[in-house]
């Protein structure tokens, strides 16, 4: 049998060897694009669905790893770690690093900056809704304040009336001033 096998490696010329390795060299490269641009793509794709969803990645608990990114860019987690990816793999460490400080790392952080967030509401709606009353109360001080100006007016009209009443009487040739009545 190694005779066999021995003969059929022994067939091909060198120029056919030369060609196949040069055609396998080529069809690696085009790999390599391939994966550069799938995982590329990916990395734009959970930064859209990041932004879509309130900074929180909506998988895996809200857990965003080079693992992660190979598994949706459907390549095997391990290729990050050859020799031919290493540029690659920099990136994608680079940007999972910006992107927990940038965003909560998982649904429990983000469970948390929600509780903070909610809360920072809550001390806002609160703050407003003491502005309101205070305003209330301003307004009904300033009503009350309005009714005793319009009794004290009305007094103030009965007396003039009659003044005017009994400056008539007595024949005086007194002429009122305009009034508003």
């Amino acid at each position: 049998m190694k005779t066999e096998n021995t003969d059929k490696q022994n067939k091909r010329s060198d120029a056919t060897r030369d060609r196949i390795r040069a055609k396998a060299l080529e069809r690696g490269k085009q790999r390599t694009a391939d994966i550069h641009s799938r995982v590329l793509a990916t990395i734009a794709m959970i930064e859209q669905e990041i932004l879509e969803n309130d900074g929180i990645y909506p998988y895996r608990k809200g857990r965003v790893s080079g693992a992660e990114i190979a598994r949706r860019a459907d390549i095997h987690p391990t290729t990050l770690f050859s020799d031919s990816y290493t540029t690659l793999a920099e990136t994608v460490r680079d940007w999972v690093n910006s992107l927990k400080n940038r965003h909560p790392v998982s649904v429990h952080s983000a469970k948390r900056s929600l509780a903070e967030r909610v809360s920072d509401w809550k001390e806002l709606f609160n703050r407003l809704a003491q502005s309101h009353r205070d305003t209330e109360l301003e307004l009904q001080q300033v009503e009350a304040e309005l009714n005793q100006l319009r009794e004290i007016l009305a007094v103030t009209k009965k007396e003039r009336d009659e003044l005017l009443v009994q400056l008539n009487k007595i024949g005086s040739s007194v002429v009122p001033l305009r009034s508003n009545t």
